[in-house]
């Protein structure tokens, strides 16, 4: 007879494994103290993740691709807010532009200026040309509305130089004018005039007129 701390024989061939656990005691169920996988108990609430303190969370930054219309918030409301700080006495003077700019103000004026004695001969000429009979009402209006409209620039060039957003849209505003006229048989701004516009446009301005409009006073 074996005992039971004798060792068992060679396992016989065709003989299987015992089961995994074969052998181990079975857990008990409902052991007092044991916590089931998955339980929670009423009332907890699990605690926030941790964040450094004085952390925020960056914001998400905005889509390149997106594009804000916004008018200026500089918009004149009288006369006075329209014709320049100190009159003309200042057409020449360009202290403090950024460089893009003082060109953009430069051939603004050189614009201006040629559409003005051009529009001053060809008004003289269309008087000369409707009182003998060979010219037409039309060309007279259509030469008054541009000289209108290079005076327009002037003034809107140097409300540009102090820093108003609203004279740089009016500015953009007498290009399509001018291919209007254009096509109309008047004239307008010209070649010289798109330059001046993109050169308004550029980076280096938009930072100078954003500068000027956040500086109190302006």
């Amino acid at each position: 007879m074996s005992t039971p701390n004798e060792q068992t024989g060679p396992e016989q061939p065709g003989s299987q494994p015992p089961p995994p656990g074969y052998g181990s005691s079975p857990t008990p169920p409902n052991q007092p103290g044991a916590t089931p996988p998955g339980y929670q108990a009423p009332g907890y609430q699990a605690p926030p993740p941790y964040q450094q303190p004085g952390y925020q969370q960056p914001p998400q930054s905005q889509q390149s691709g997106d594009f804000k219309f916004e008018m200026p918030k500089d918009m004149p409301k009288s006369m006075n807010d329209v014709m320049p700080v100190g009159g003309f006495a200042g057409l020449f003077k360009t202290d403090g532009l950024p460089q893009m700019l003082k060109v953009s103000y430069i051939l603004w004026l050189v614009t201006a200026g040629l559409g003005i004695i051009f529009g001053v001969f060809s008004f003289l000429g269309s008087l000369l040309l409707l009182g003998s009979g060979m010219s037409s009402v039309k060309g007279l209006v259509l030469t008054l509305i541009s000289l209108a409209l290079m005076v327009a620039v002037v003034i809107c060039a140097m409300k540009l130089k102090e820093g108003m957003q609203w004279a740089r849209w009016a500015l953009s505003a007498t290009v399509v004018v001018s291919f209007l006229l254009l096509f109309l048989g008047g004239g307008g701004v010209g070649l010289l005039g798109v330059v001046a516009a993109v050169f308004m446009w550029l980076p280096d301005s938009t930072a100078w007129l954003n500068s000027r409009s956040r500086t109190p006073g302006y």
